[in-house]
């Protein structure tokens, strides 16, 4: 693995980790123990919400991404998190053990629903691990509700909702083979032939009509405009740089926008790089979660 050290961004200083070299996404033992424990419900607002808790340490909050649940996060990445945080992991409102409503789906209801579970969990303020729509609903989250937020991790976010949405569109048009062959760059699936069989298997199929309005959700939404620069948090953004869903120069016109943000990008990887490479992501994510401790001593 190489780095690339530390360049400057217009006037704000951000941080490129530029992995050359592929490694294995996946030890033999690769169960997270959130994968066992049964989830738990808590209310939020008009909802009933589906969450599960391990490790120890600071809190970390999970926020996936569209048609996904809790399920889906790399289960590699997870325990690596887990050995110092006290990870908070969630389904979005009508996906998985979560409830739906009504009401209107909306990035700034989903925002509202994250800090309700924090509020509900009694959790005053919690980093964030966002990633795909859950970056972006984390980066709502930390301007909606900057008191429960302390750092910021955005992976695989973007700052045009119709890239996004162009994306999203595309993938629902795509066969069930042609998302598969999409999943990882060609060159890294072809030296990892096993990764599709090692991907987590969710317990609960994603709800349709929980896709259906997520998608409208993102297309509805104003994208974040010059409001990011108001943003008082450490922000990392991390993207592939082979990501087709939400291109790196999605990441970077949000790194422009936002004071003092790092931007780690990860060679030969896309929108799924935590199934590529969970543990260097882990690291990246440690070492900007934890780097303020660590100047103290």
């Amino acid at each position: 693995m190489s780095q690339r050290g530390l360049v400057p961004l217009l006037a704000w200083v951000t941080l490129f980790f530029v992995l050359s070299v592929p490694v294995p996404a996946w030890s033999d033992q690769a169960v997270a123990p959130q994968a066992i424990l049964p989830a738990q419900t808590v209310a939020v607002d008009d909802v009933v919400l589906g969450y599960r808790m391990s490790g120890s340490g600071k809190p970390l909050l999970c926020i996936t991404g569209y048609g996904c649940t809790m399920d889906t996060w790399d289960p590699e990445l997870l325990t690596a998190l887990a050995r110092h945080h006290r990870l908070i992991l969630f389904d979005n409102r009508g996906m998985g053990t979560s409830t739906g409503s009504g009401q209107a789906y909306t990035m700034d209801r989903l925002a509202d629903d994250a800090a309700g579970l924090l509020a509900a969990l009694g959790i005053p303020r919690a980093d964030v691990l966002g990633w795909s729509m859950g970056a972006m609903v984390a980066l709502e989250l930390g301007l909606r509700h900057p008191e429960a937020v302390d750092r910021l991790v955005a992976y695989g976010a973007a700052d045009d909702p119709k890239v996004v949405t162009e994306a999203v569109d595309g993938l629902r048009r795509m066969s069930g083979e042609a998302f598969l062959a999409q999943l990882f760059p060609r060159s890294w699936g072809a030296a990892h032939p096993d990764a599709l069989a090692r991907l987590p298997k969710p317990a609960i199929a994603p709800n349709p009509d929980t896709m259906r309005r997520q998608r409208d959700a993102i297309a509805d939404w104003a994208g974040f405009g010059d409001r990011l620069a108001g943003l008082d948090k450490d922000v990392l953004l991390v993207v592939g740089q082979d990501d087709t869903i939400t291109p790196p120069a999605q990441s970077l016109a949000l790194a422009e926008k936002i004071p003092g943000a790092w931007l780690a990008r990860f060679r030969d990887a896309g929108h799924w790089l935590m199934y590529q490479m969970p543990g260097d992501l882990a690291r990246v994510v440690e070492a900007f979660l934890d780097r303020r401790d660590a100047l103290a001593h």
